[in-house]
């Protein structure tokens, strides 16, 4: 082979290698986020993180909070989103789909990694049991939500409940906030929520526990991982993930305005959410479809 020859390969690889390199390096970081409450609330909120991840990695940082948890997996998919920051049910859901990297969860002061999903009435409503429930109004969150949706969901199965009927009228909320006012208002007898949600809403004094009753606990849940598109560069990955580890020290005002309950962020354990895959299968393919991959 000719010294030109070599030199020709040579450059051809070296090339080869910056495109490659260019596909993982975004000009700009994009986060999506599910919708847990209003958009405009959680950008304001997550705005002092965006800030301080912006300064950590040297990169101009996008916040998207998605209308859908099926509009998060497909922005990943396509690419138009880095980072994702899931429910545990549709992290699953989405890593049927591609090849992702788990980062980092919250670690909650009084909870650790976990939560549960609640079922809540009005507290004078008279209803003390899940078959009380019949013939009343309920509300989810999202058909996406794994606490607002697919606990609940899974939990009506196991005792032989067809929802569909078995409620007089049932409708997606779209965030948890809103379910917890809407019993509050009597716009609905009950509802599905994150027991996260719920704690920070009594906390900030928005609403009343007295005035509302748990029928329902599931068990733990592990919590909302941030997971980046397994072709994302990977020192991007890794200081992302430096940078939310040492969140807690290096910015510990950020961290509180951002969120008081989060004591700190750990790595994600995969293994965790084990018992989430398990109830994927149980629920089946035709289930993940239609409620987390089926685009509107």
């Amino acid at each position: 082979m000719t010294s030109r020859r070599v030199v020709f390969l040579f450059m051809i690889f070296i090339l080869s290698s910056m495109l490659a390199s260019c596909k993982g390096t975004p000009k700009t970081l994009t986060i999506g986020m599910i919708p847990v409450k209003d958009v405009a609330t959680m950008e304001a909120e997550f705005e002092p993180v965006r800030l301080y991840l912006e300064e950590r990695l040297g990169i101009p940082i996008e916040v998207i909070t998605t209308d859908s948890y099926v509009s998060l997996i497909d922005g990943m998919k396509n690419a138009k989103i880095d980072i994702g920051w899931y429910g545990a049910f549709s992290y699953i859901a989405a890593e049927s789909e591609m090849e992702l990297m788990p980062l980092v969860v919250q670690q909650r002061k009084d909870s650790g990694i976990y939560y549960h999903s609640l079922i809540l009435t009005q507290k004078n409503g008279g209803i003390r049991s899940i078959e009380e429930l019949e013939g009343k109004q309920f509300a989810f969150v999202d058909s996406g939500s794994t606490s607002g949706f697919v606990l609940p969901y899974a939990l009506f199965k196991s005792r032989h409940i067809d929802y569909e009927h078995f409620f007089s009228e049932t409708y997606f909320a779209g965030s948890h906030d809103q379910i917890l006012f809407d019993i509050q208002q009597q716009q609905t007898d009950a509802g599905a929520i994150s027991s996260v949600q719920y704690q920070n809403l009594i906390n900030e004094g928005k609403i009343d526990p007295s005035n509302l009753h748990v029928i329902w606990k599931s068990e733990n849940i592990p919590g909302s991982p941030y997971v980046a598109r397994a072709d994302l560069d990977p020192s991007i990955q890794e200081n992302f993930t430096i940078a939310m580890l040492n969140i807690h020290r290096e910015a510990p005002t950020v961290l509180e305005s951002f969120d008081q309950s989060i004591e700190k962020y750990i790595e994600v354990d995969s293994a965790s959410y084990n018992p989430i895959r398990n109830i994927a299968t149980i629920l089946g393919k035709e289930y993940m479809y239609e409620h987390f991959l089926k685009s509107e």
